[in-house]
C-alpha cells in the first residue's frame, strides 16, 4: 500500500518537473555569453542580426519557429472568428489540448482496463474502480474532441 503511494508521489513529482522545464523553455538561450541588453531598432543593423542569430541555439531557434507559428495560428483563428483576438486564443487553446487529448485519454484507457480486466478478476474494487475510470476517460475524449466545434459553432454563430 505504502508502495503505491510512494509511487504515484514520485510520478507526480516527475510530471510536475517535466510540465515546469516544458513552461520556463520558451526564453530565448544564449549560449557562451552573458545576457545583454536589446540593441534599439534604430541601431541594429544587418551584421548585428546575424552576429544574435549565430549566438542563438538550436533549441532557442525551435522555440521562435513554435512562437511565430503559434502567432501565426492565433492570427487566422482571429480572423475566422471575427476579429476578437481573445476568441482565436481560446480556439487555439482548445485545438491544442484535442491533439493532446488522444495519448493522454489512451494511456488512460489501458490502464483502466489492466484495472477492469486483469486486476478487476482478484479484485473487486479494482473492478469497479478501473469501468468507473473507462467510461469517465472515454466521455472525456469524446468531449475534448468536440469542444472546439461547438466553441466556434457558438461564437461564430452570434
Amino acid at each position: 500500500m505504502k508502495v503505491k503511494k510512494i509511487s504515484l508521489l514520485v510520478a507526480a513529482l516527475l510530471l510536475a518537473t517535466f510540465a515546469s522545464s516544458t513552461i520556463f523553455a520558451s526564453g530565448d538561450v544564449i549560449v557562451k555569453e552573458e545576457a545583454k541588453p536589446a540593441v534599439t531598432a534604430s541601431s541594429k543593423t544587418a551584421e548585428t542580426t546575424e552576429i544574435q542569430e549565430d549566438k542563438l541555439s538550436n533549441a532557442s531557434k525551435k522555440t521562435q519557429k513554435n512562437l511565430v507559428s503559434k502567432e501565426e495560428k492565433i492570427r487566422e483563428n482571429t480572423e475566422k472568428l471575427g476579429g476578437n483576438r481573445t476568441n482565436g486564443t481560446v480556439l487555439y487553446y482548445l485545438e491544442l489540448v484535442r491533439s493532446y487529448s488522444y495519448p493522454v485519454c489512451f494511456v488512460g484507457m489501458v490502464i483502466a482496463s489492466l484495472n477492469f480486466f486483469i486486476i478487476g478478476n482478484k479484485k473487486l474494487e479494482k473492478r469497479e474502480s478501473g469501468f468507473k475510470m473507462l467510461v469517465t476517460l472515454i466521455v472525456g475524449l469524446i468531449v475534448f474532441q468536440v469542444l472546439p466545434l461547438l466553441f466556434a459553432i457558438v461564437v461564430a454563430g452570434r
